[in-house]
């Protein structure tokens, strides 16, 4: 059995205990704490020493306030690494540094509590003198000149005002709170509350005897529910691994990781329509290399073998490679990939449905060669297979949900082209037409909707391809705002149809809704505006029905949205997803 040693102390017996230096590594998180959840810590402190406002009211002998846990391990240099607590105790130094201060620790004015202070921030000489020097609390996070600021503040206990760092402006929060206190009260009753705190606040700490061991239970507590982040475990471990190999191949992971979080922030990022945290779903991406080792939970898809996989050399060139593949996607690049694929991959990646990324991660990743390269045709064919599926699916199936159970289990399959025998890939083609006839009579799919008209729009060759960033919204081609003043418009619900919908680019909706055909046109086409002229909308389709239609009537709505559905069905069927009558 690995060694733990486990305590529960008061702020000062953990502070001043002389074996304590706690060192925050560098493959820790950056301090995130604001001033809302300080204000939080400060209200609960106040709560607990001034029970209902009333320091008299304080029972010294049964009052007690528990702060947590954190998680610590001896290190080569004798120093306690913290792996979790981190944020806690850095800004429990930060209200010890202002009550130090404003309470004159600076001006040489001494009273007990503020020698007391003073050696849970600082180290103490053989004769019991402060060393003013030398902290009890270092930082090596990856931001350099933050770790400075915060030194400078420890030491000095004054910030400049344009410092704006979470630690200054913390510190500088915790001043003005102490600063209302003592126009409040008298010394003594103010000297009550940083005492309180020392000596009857709590830390349980746990103490490993390797980082391996205390890696292990940061993990446990996560599973029992403590915000840990499994990112913060596999940087930890991956920071291990380089470390051992030297400062050099440690230097270079660290560069590496830096450039890792801002690629993903990139790729990943809301621009895409992902809600995802985009380090997590690079790792979640990686771990659907293999569909066994996937899990619904991040940190148990790598902790196998005690988390191996992220002591490969290759991993982190993995996961680079997976971002390079993405970007050449959604960036277009034709040096890597040709038309037809980006045009494709345009289209599922408009779906904005993070399970299509996992498909294609996995795809990649088991079909790429040696040099990260896919055969161009067979992946082209693989896309036009994947987005036929995904439409029948979207169409025919009441919950998007649905689709993960397919992506998880026999979407991989599609590599090759499936048989019609095959009853997992298959859809009635009157399934299709009822959905699509109906679509807007009943409940309104949004992944079916978006499926559909990005398909419908940018299928054609001609089409050209907008960033992906470019947001496009709902176009009622006929407004709805008009069906009530034209009495031919027998159908109301003929104008939630697919074929009276389509894309166009967000703000261009705003001036052309509401409209009638005729002076949607122009908006379509382009127009002079107070000597300007207002570019019109890029989709082909809107442009040759305002060159060729003077009205868009019910009947146009109907014969369009039954081209959509022969086109789909088309589609669908020449890849074998259509079942046999």
């Amino acid at each position: 059995m690995k060694n733990i040693h486990t305590e529960t102390r008061t702020i000062q017996q953990l502070f001043t205990d002389d074996k304590n230096h706690f060192l925050v590594p560098d493959y820790q998180r950056a301090y995130s704490w604001t001033e809302e959840e300080c204000q939080t810590l400060w209200n609960d402190f106040c709560d607990f020493a001034f029970p209902n406002g009333d320091p008299e009211a304080f029972d010294s002998d049964k009052d007690e306030y528990f702060l947590g846990v954190i998680v610590t391990f001896c290190n080569d240099r004798e120093q306690d690494e913290v792996i979790d607590g981190q944020q806690r105790l850095t800004t429990l130094l930060l209200l010890m540094r202002a009550f130090y201060h404003e309470l004159g620790g600076d001006n040489g004015y001494h009273s007990k509590i503020v020698e007391n202070l003073g050696e849970c921030i600082w180290q103490i000489d053989e004769f019991g003198e402060l060393i003013k020097s030398t902290l009890k609390i270092t930082t090596e996070i990856l931001q350099h000149d933050a770790n400075e600021r915060l030194k400078e503040i420890l030491l000095t206990g004054t910030i400049s005002k344009a410092d704006k760092s979470k630690y200054a402006v913390n510190y500088r929060f915790f001043q003005e709170e102490i600063r209302a206190l003592k126009k409040e009260l008298d010394e003594k009753t103010l000297l009550l509350l940083p005492g309180r705190i020392l000596s009857k606040c709590f830390l349980t700490r746990i103490r490993a005897d390797s980082q391996d061991f205390a890696l292990q239970m940061f993990s446990t507590l996560n599973d029992r529910g403590l915000p840990l982040s499994a990112i913060d475990i596999f940087k930890a471990t991956m920071y291990k691994f380089y470390n051992a190999q030297g400062a050099s191949a440690r230097d270079e992971f660290i560069e590496k990781w830096q450039r890792l979080e801002r690629r993903t922030a990139k790729t990943f990022g809301k621009n895409h329509g992902l809600s995802v945290n985009p380090l997590e779903f690079l790792f979640t991406c990686y771990s659907y290399r293999d569909y066994s080792l996937a899990s619904k939970k991040l940190r148990r898809a790598y902790e196998k073998d005690n988390y191996a996989v992220l002591r490969e050399t290759r991993t982190l060139a993995d996961l680079f490679a997976l971002l390079d593949f993405f970007d050449d996607l959604l960036e277009q690049n034709s040096l890597h990939f040709p038309l037809k694929v980006i045009r494709l991959a345009h289209i599922l990646f408009r779906a904005k449905n993070a399970f299509i990324w996992l498909i294609l991660a996995h795809y990649f990743l088991c079909e790429r060669d040696d040099a990260n390269r896919l055969d161009e045709k067979i992946f082209a064919e693989f896309l036009e297979r994947l987005l036929a599926f995904i439409i029948a699916h979207a169409i025919t199936t009441i919950h998007t949900q649905a689709l993960r159970g397919y992506a998880f289990r026999t979407l991989a399959n599609l590599k090759t082209p499936p048989t019609k025998k095959h009853k997992h890939y298959t859809f009635a083609a009157d399934a299709i037409r009822n959905e699509m006839r109906f679509f807007g009579v009943k409940m309104q799919k949004k992944l079916m909707m978006s499926l559909v008209l990005n398909w419908w729009t940018f299928r054609d060759e001609n089409q050209p391809l907008p960033p992906i960033e470019q947001k496009f919204d709902v176009e009622h081609i006929f407004p709805k705002s008009l069906a009530e003043s034209f009495e031919s418009f027998s159908n109301k619900n003929s104008l939630n149809l697919l074929g009276n919908l389509a894309l166009l680019e967000h703000g261009k909706n705003v001036n052309a809704s509401g409209h009638r055909f005729a002076d949607k046109r122009k908006v379509y086409l382009g127009y002079e505006k107070s000597g300007h002229f207002q570019r019109g909308t890029m989709n082909l389709e809107l442009q040759r029905l305002a060159q060729t239609n003077n009205d868009f009537t019910e009947v146009d709505i109907t014969k369009r949205n039954e081209q959509m559905i022969e086109e789909i069905l088309a589609f669908v069927d020449k890849h074998n997803f259509l079942a046999s009558d």
